[in-house]
């Protein structure tokens, strides 16, 4: 398993500045490769609410949220584990019931399935 692969989710949550905190400082960390899936309602708060600098820029690929067929999505792209920061009660609700709308839900599922480490902020 690549344990260099991150897999980062950001929702539309309140902790937009913790989450490009922790970016900020997984990228001071040598070769961590981070892949980013940023929800609607997150791209929604941080055009409207907080100012932050580009997000996509701190990871080295970046999924959109409706992209169901995207390497995250399988059980066989391997990761080390995957951080949902913020993590809206929306998505929670959708991960702890296997009721997922998007890519971020989906994943959550997978990292799950996998018994990989899914951190939820």
């Amino acid at each position: 398993m690549p344990n260099n692969r991150l897999l980062f989710a950001i929702t539309g949550a309140s902790g937009m500045p913790l989450a490009y905190a922790l970016l900020r400082s997984f990228r001071k960390i040598p070769d961590l490769d981070i892949h980013l899936i940023i929800s609607h309602n997150a791209k929604e708060v941080l055009n409207n609410e907080v100012k932050i600098p580009n997000l996509q820029a701190l990871a080295q690929q970046s999924y959109k949220p409706d992209e169901w067929t995207a390497p995250p999505a399988s059980g066989s792209w391997q990761a080390y584990g995957m951080i949902i920061c913020p993590c809206s009660m929306a998505s929670l609700a959708a991960i702890a019931t296997g009721v997922g709308s998007n890519l971020i839900h989906r994943a959550a599922d997978v990292t799950l399935k996998e018994r990989r480490p899914l951190i939820i902020i």
